[in-house]
């Protein structure tokens, strides 16, 4: 089978928007597939970029001239000549479209209708209807800007063979907003086959303290969220002095306002900016705590199944109810906390009790990406 990948993040890109396409891809070709690629052109630092998985770098390739600064009707349009140009010139059986970003969904329409090429449009996030914030979602010029892409969004929906989504709840939002059928859910996890190959050694040199670790996002949901998790971590400070909040991943200016705003002492707060997926794995087994902050009530991050995977106590701190809230109840070691008191309840106990892990009840190897990638490659199956 032949098919052409459109992922504006993939390899070498370094992004977690790679993770769950990339992980798909491998899968694909060992299963004998032919895969192009069409991306965006990066033009970031080399230590921005990885150059480890030669695999997936070495598939054939076109790329387009976007960046973030490239507004979305012009990506668009720069995806679409590019696109046709392939298309004229190659036959595929398959034309594969992650999102987001979406400026690249519209092709979902010209594959079908312009080249009788079927086409599975797969939603890592929601576009139109995802709802962080109730308030944002309704003001008005949010509301312009939905009313112009609903129609958009619509068109190539109803245009795809598959949609794929990663929630229930994802699935429910799609089903009720367009009225489709093929629809189906295809849940993320740990990279496992990537985790099983590694022989990764990393320093660590916070064994004198008492780590409580955040991978990936940690204020960018919330504000609000991250100020009052700071709090609570301040309050701990002074019971546990060699307290270290670790925050493994990309810094952002959303914590840097919630650190401030809380009083929480900079010095045992560390980022350790961009790592590797292996390293930051790594460096999560030798710490304490691993923390979740999310407010989204239906969206599933991926760095919720590298929590399973590590098997380290796990605190979810964000709204009631939502998918987060739900999975981490069903682990004897999570703690769903929504208030700055049942933070700090929820450490203290684990650090009074010695709590070590997640489980020891739960299949862990139940949430493995390998076991979402056959999944998928059964539905593609059965397309044909």
């Amino acid at each position: 089978m032949k098919i052409l990948i459109v992922a504006p993040f993939f390899p070498p890109s370094a992004t977690v928007a790679i993770v769950r396409i990339s992980s798909l891809v491998h899968a694909l070709l060992h299963r004998g597939n032919e895969v192009v690629i069409l991306r965006n052109k990066y033009y970031e630092q080399i230590n921005q970029l990885s150059n480890s998985d030669k695999e997936l770098i070495n598939l054939r390739t076109y790329t387009v001239e976007v960046d973030q600064s490239v507004r979305y009707f012009e990506a668009s349009k720069r995806y679409k000549e590019i696109f046709r140009r392939i298309m004229d010139n190659e036959k595929f059986d398959i034309v594969f479209i992650t999102a987001g970003p979406y400026y690249t969904i519209p092709l979902c329409e010209i594959s079908k209708k312009e080249y009788n090429t079927k086409c599975i449009i797969d939603y890592r996030d929601l576009w139109l209807f995802d709802v962080r914030n109730k308030l944002d979602f309704l003001k008005p010029l949010n509301l312009v800007k939905k009313m112009i892409y609903y129609p958009i969004e619509r068109r190539n929906i109803k245009q795809a063979d598959l949609v794929i989504t990663v929630t229930k709840q994802w699935k429910n939002i799609l089903k009720k907003a367009y009225n489709i059928k093929k629809i189906e859910v295809i849940e993320n996890g740990y990279d496992d086959e990537k985790l099983n190959k590694a022989n990764t050694v990393i320093d660590f040199p916070y064994q004198d303290r008492f780590v409580i670790s955040i991978f990936g996002k940690l204020s960018y949901y919330s504000v609000e969220y991250g100020i009052n998790f700071f709090k609570s971590m301040k309050y701990l400070n002074d019971k546990y002095p060699n307290l270290l909040v670790l925050h493994i991943g990309l810094p952002e200016k959303e914590t840097k306002k919630a650190i401030e705003a809380s009083g929480f002492n900079l010095n045992n707060y560390i980022n350790t900016g961009f790592l590797k997926y292996t390293e930051g794995i790594e460096l999560l087994k030798r710490t304490d705590i691993c923390v979740i902050i999310d407010i989204r009530k239906s969206a599933m991050g991926t760095k919720f199944y590298d929590y399973v995977f590590i098997n380290k106590p796990l605190i979810y701190f964000g709204k009631k109810n939502s998918q987060l809230d739900l999975l981490v109840k069903q682990f004897e070691n999570g703690f769903s906390c929504y208030r700055e008191d049942e933070v700090i309840e929820a450490i203290t106990r684990i650090k009074e009790e010695d709590i070590e892990t997640l489980t020891h009840n739960v299949n862990i190897k139940k949430y493995a990406r390998s076991k979402q990638n056959k999944k998928y490659i059964e539905l593609i199956d059965k397309l044909f």
